[in-house]
């Protein structure tokens, strides 16, 4: 396991779900089982645009070591936010306020979390 590829495979995950969000923002919330409303298609849009910049933080960052403290900090960042990630969407996919469908965006932020955690916290 190398946090390269991972750190490769999370920038092309999240650069899909960013363009995704960027240009088809009523799309993507419809298949999760919700509508948008304009104010609600331009947070998505917001949304995607940070999507957009985590993943060319982690594609750029993906060469370096992670005893280099920037690329330490990206790693410990990804962590954070996707801890935090874990936790809204399992709440709203338990509270019903989107489809099944969200249990994909569970495993995706826990896998990743977990996967970078290892990086962060291996001797």
């Amino acid at each position: 396991m190398k946090l390269n590829l991972w750190m490769a495979a999370k920038a092309i995950v999240v650069l899909l779900f960013g363009l995704g969000f960027i240009l088809a923002p009523a799309f993507l919330a419809s298949i999760y089982g919700m509508k948008l409303d304009p104010a609600g298609a331009l947070m998505a849009r917001l949304f995607g645009t940070a999507f957009i910049l985590e993943s060319i933080v982690l594609w750029f960052a993906r060469n370096g070591a992670i005893s280099e403290k920037p690329v330490r900090g990206v790693v410990i960042a990804v962590v954070v936010s996707n801890a935090i990630g874990v936790i809204v969407t399992l709440l709203a996919t338990l509270s019903g306020t989107w489809n099944a469908l969200g249990w994909l965006s569970v495993g995706l932020y826990l896998v990743f979390g977990l996967a970078f955690a290892y990086f962060l916290f291996k001797k």
